[in-house]
């Protein structure tokens, strides 16, 4: 007989972890960098042990954040889950998102992290990252589920994006999907991109731009600002997709169309290069 994939008890011991995971993320870096200072035996040691505690609090936090990890890097996998700790992918993945929350929402730290690259490199690796370490992000720039998540080299993820394999839904469960970013490709200022999203290389998210769920877009594209591209949508390669126009749900917009501000493409449309595009939106 199977077991059931909801459990009360794995809901009561995740519980009881969060506890013991922030006690141990938040206090073994805090030991770490006090040792030093305390078992000094001299003024001057003390001074040097003082000097270096900052970097060690730094490094041993996320040392520690990134190898509570790996015990639950499994729970990190696509699919639709209900956001129930007691479910057997959920409940580990929260263990999961703990520690890369608290290096997240721990401003400093994630800041030092980010400017130092054997440091950010180190972190990424730790909690699965496996894509290109040669990308711009930025503290306030949202990223998670990072075995999920492939970055190629020189991409730049703009301050306040949300770049996120992960999306909670009304019904009570949570979707997660991989998600890619190609080469020097941008995501603009406070654009959203959502799970199972693939975009191609040379392309660009424009400032405050939306791309649904699975949505692809193709090479040397451009999704201009505030243009919404809605679920499944694909939108091929050397395309413009106007500020502020709707791509609707699994249209399909070919190579090298160029769609109009403020266009509404509908739903299912299939739009080519050929195309009458003003009167094919008319329509």
């Amino acid at each position: 007989m199977p077991r059931p994939t909801v459990s009360p008890r794995r809901r009561g011991v995740v519980r009881a972890l969060v506890p013991c995971y922030l006690l141990v993320i938040f206090g073994g870096p805090l030991a770490v960098a006090s040792a030093g200072p305390i078992l000094a035996r001299s003024d001057a040691a003390r001074i040097e042990a003082l000097a270096v505690s900052p970097a060690l609090f730094v490094l041993a936090f996320a040392i520690i954040a990134g190898a509570l990890s790996r015990i639950t890097l499994h729970a990190i996998t696509s699919g639709k889950f209900p956001r129930d700790l007691g479910h057997d992918v959920y409940g580990p993945r929260r263990l999961h998102a703990l520690c890369w929350t608290a290096i997240y929402y721990f401003g400093p730290i994630y800041h030092a992290i980010l400017a130092v690259p054997a440091l950010r490199a180190m972190t990424l690796r730790l909690f699965g990252y496996r894509g290109s370490l040669d990308f711009q992000t930025y503290p306030d720039t949202w990223i998670r589920d990072l075995p999920l998540l492939s970055i190629g080299s020189g991409a730049y993820l703009s301050n306040k994006a949300t770049v996120s394999p992960n999306m909670c839904l009304r019904n009570g469960k949570i979707i997660v999907l991989p998600l890619a970013i190609g080469e020097r490709t941008m995501i603009g200022h406070l654009a959203m991109i959502a799970p199972g999203v693939e975009i191609g290389d040379d392309s660009e998210i424009g400032v405050g731009a939306a791309v649904g769920v699975k949505a692809r877009v193709g090479r040397n594209t451009l999704i201009d600002h505030e243009a919404v591209l809605d679920h499944e949508a694909v939108v091929g390669d050397d395309c413009v997709i106007g500020n502020g126009a709707y791509v609707g749900r699994r249209a399909v917009i070919h190579d090298g169309v160029r769609i109009p501000p403020r266009a509404v493409i509908p739903a299912r449309a299939v739009i080519r290069v050929d195309d009458d595009i003003l009167a094919s939106v008319a329509g």
